[in-house]
């Protein structure tokens, strides 16, 4: 995972189940944008674009970490010809690892090599060990997710067109499910050499056993109010689906 055109793949499934557990079914989940209503994520019209800046402030990149990227891009073809290497690690730290990076839409990310950073060993290597290649060899790659502000939620394959058409159609219509979870569930791939068709690792799928059970992920959670949740290899957040983003900072006046 060196190259330029490697990268970390997720695709994101959507589920919504009820708040003491039960009643789990896959989901289609759509929001507004501007002056258009009712946007299916993963649809043609779902045009929405995802960034990420990977040295942002409060992401909390360590600044030894940006170094040694900069320093192996340096050496392997990151730099322009006749730049010289504190010319580049100024350029990289303070511009290029501070530029918005296109990840992907809101129903697939592609996570590039611009957002990866090298954490292998530096020091106590043998003297026949390249020590950027053995820093090279472990990586972190950077990335974030979120759900828009307002979501709109519907089993799996509804036809909210058609219901629209019969029914009055507005973000309080009975047709959405409001009182559980949203559950995100992430499948994760590796690429080399930008082939998305045939990914190099699979998180979940293999061909090496499954990543989620080798690193201890429990496919049970009890919530604080005691109720029993069964988890899926690859689910990573809840959403409540009642609930906006836009409730989380409210202002009052005092008088």
């Amino acid at each position: 995972m060196f190259g330029t055109q490697d990268g970390i793949s997720i695709t994101p499934s959507f589920y919504y189940v009820n708040k003491d557990g039960s009643g789990r079914q896959e989901v289609d989940l759509y929001y507004h944008s501007g002056n258009r209503k009712f946007i299916r994520i993963g649809s043609p019209q779902d045009t929405e674009k995802r960034y990420v800046v990977l040295n942002e402030r409060l992401r909390h990149v360590p600044q030894d970490e940006l170094q040694d990227t900069a320093a192996y891009l340096y050496n392997h073809g990151g730099a322009p010809a006749g730049m010289s290497a504190a010319t580049y690690a100024k350029q990289y730290m303070e511009k290029i690892s501070k530029s918005k990076t296109w990840v992907g839409r809101l129903d697939w990310m592609l996570l590039p090599s611009g957002i990866r950073t090298l954490i292998g060993p530096k020091a106590g290597l043998p003297a026949s060990v390249d020590t950027e290649r053995a820093n090279a060899a472990i990586q972190r790659w950077y990335g974030e997710y979120s759900l828009p502000a307002d979501v709109y939620v519907v089993k799996k394959g509804t036809d909210l067109a058609a219901y629209g058409r019969a029914n009055r159609l507005d973000e309080k219509s009975a047709i959405f499910l409001k009182k559980g979870y949203i559950v995100v569930n992430f499948n994760l791939e590796t690429i080399r050499n930008g082939n998305t068709a045939k990914p190099h690792l699979q998180y979940i799928h293999g061909p090496l056993m499954n990543q989620w059970q080798l690193e201890g992920y429990s496919n049970t959670h009890t919530d604080p109010y005691g109720k029993r949740f069964n988890l899926t290899d690859g689910d990573v957040v809840f959403y409540h689906a009642d609930q906006s983003s836009k409730g989380d900072f409210k202002s009052q006046v005092p008088h």
